[in-house]
């Protein structure tokens, strides 16, 4: 992609705007009296136009991959990345998203404790952290970069990851919300852009409908029934998703995180329908030997000096709004959830460097998370060079574990007990993993034909159906 010094004037600006918010204006903040709430959940006053903002940005980090999926399938890709989120979101609004404001709960793993005690509690941070370590947004981030000035993508992913994450050491969710925020006004600002030229160029969406190919306009495409449904159980994922939680923990009240999630989907379905289109119109009239560059492709084409660089930031602004959001939720799951219940070990208590460990504060314990997490991303985005397996792969082995444990423990009806829980969690993540492994070593066709998340899910289902007692009101 081909930038002018004009272009990159405006990237820099969105920098140093970026930090600008992330640093200076997130630590310009009232405090709430109580230094842990403030830096994990902003004090718990967000209020309703931030909640979506910043919502509706950190969904949206796979960008490039939806670019992907709608030049290779089509209209399909709305039915499986868009459509079942839409409904999986109305109903987290309703029936979980009041109740987690109201629980005052931080974290799932806090959630899962109340409801089956520490070791299920334990268990769960680590399946919560295979679902949010941001190793594909880095790697997104750095190809970008990478894109753009032709540097190694081990130093484009270095860079990004450093970028994304260093004001949210000092900010924390408050700073991640604000830069959030910039962030979802840009996205919808660039695709808009993208849109306007890419008509006055090529024309209107009834010529371009004529230049695709006819399984791009179906709604299913070439897809099987499976693999459609199978995209539909992945959208459950939005009920176990540490972003939805937290945003949901952070808000000013219950009635800010309903009211939040459902304005949240009206804007996921117009910014869903902008990608859509500039999706077809990137296959309908450019050749690409790799899809996942759609949107740069036609973007390059298209735009003039200036309004290039822009729609470049928006690319930036949809992926980083994700990165930091799910570091700083990964790093919040390392420190309130796994340095916190070690540093209680009684063993500690002879050791002059686990003394200091000891008397370390919540948020120094969610920065030494930051840290851990952002070095453990950029590895595996390295070791990985590819952000579908990653997103694909760590969905398939986390949502089996925590889906049914989570959806229980917000009813008042059903009960299952600590040691049943800790069963279904790690059966079910354990046999998605197995399934995960062996696709790749196994030569069997039921490997290769079904997909780890189902025999996952369903074992978690038969688990939870076998183990759940209802509570009879007396």
């Amino acid at each position: 992609m081909s930038l002018s010094y004009l272009d990159w004037t405006v990237i820099v600006i969105y920098i140093a705007i970026i930090l600008f918010v992330g640093f200076y204006l997130a630590g310009r903040k009232e405090s709430s009296g109580n230094k842990t709430i403030d830096f994990l959940l902003a004090g718990r006053k967000v209020t309703l136009p931030f909640f979506v903002a910043t919502l509706v940005a950190t969904w949206y980090g796979n960008i490039l991959g939806m670019g992907e999926f709608i030049y290779k399938g089509g209209v399909v890709a709305w039915l499986c990345f868009a459509f079942p989120y839409y409904i999986a979101a109305l109903l987290f609004s309703y029936y979980v998203a009041g109740k987690i404001r109201k629980s005052k709960v931080k974290t799932i793993p806090e959630q899962i404790r109340i409801a089956y005690g520490k070791r299920a509690s334990w268990i769960s941070s680590f399946i919560v952290l295979i679902l949010t370590i941001p190793a594909a947004y880095i790697l997104m981030l750095g190809i970008m970069i990478n894109l753009f000035t032709g540097w190694a993508l081990s130093l484009c992913i270095l860079a990004g990851a450093i970028l994304s994450v260093a004001y949210l050491y000092t900010g924390g969710l408050r700073a991640d919300i604000l830069t959030n925020t910039v962030q979802f006004i840009l996205m919808y600002l660039g695709f808009g852009i993208l849109i306007f030229f890419t008509m006055s160029v090529h024309g209107s969406f009834d010529s371009m409908l004529t230049k695709l190919p006819v399984a791009h306009k179906e709604l299913t495409g070439n897809y099987s029934l499976q693999y459609i449904i199978c995209w539909f159980i992945i959208a459950l994922q939005t009920f176990i998703d540490p972003g939805f939680h937290q945003r949901c923990a952070a808000a000013k009240s219950a009635k800010t995180a309903r009211r939040g999630i459902a304005i949240s989907v009206l804007f996921w379905i117009i910014f869903d329908s902008m990608t859509l289109i500039t999706g077809l119109y990137a296959k309908a009239y450019y050749m690409t030997d790799n899809p996942i560059m759609a949107y740069p492709v036609l973007g390059d084409s298209v735009l003039p000096v200036v309004w290039k660089g822009l729609f470049v930031v928006a690319l930036l602004s949809t992926i980083m709004s994700t990165l930091d959001s799910y570091a700083f939720i990964s790093a919040a799951t390392i420190g309130n959830d796994i340095l916190k219940p070690i540093r209680k070990l009684s063993f500690y208590k002879s050791s002059g460097l686990f003394k200091k460990f000891r008397r370390l504060s919540m948020n120094a314990l969610i920065k030494i998370g930051l840290i851990i997490t952002s070095i453990l991303s950029i590895m595996l985005a390295v070791l990985i060079p590819s952000a579908v397996d990653l997103i694909y792969k760590t969905s398939s082995i986390a949502i089996p574990g925590l889906l049914a444990p989570m959806l229980i423990s917000y009813s008042e009806k059903f009960k299952v007990g600590s040691k049943k829980v800790i069963v279904i969690m790690l059966f079910s993540s354990g046999t998605s993993f197995l399934w995960t492994i062996l696709i790749s070593y196994a030569n069997v066709w039921i490997f290769n034909e079904i997909q780890p998340m189902i025999p996952g899910i369903l074992l978690s289902l038969f688990l939870a159906l076998m183990f759940t007692k209802i509570k009879y009101a007396k």
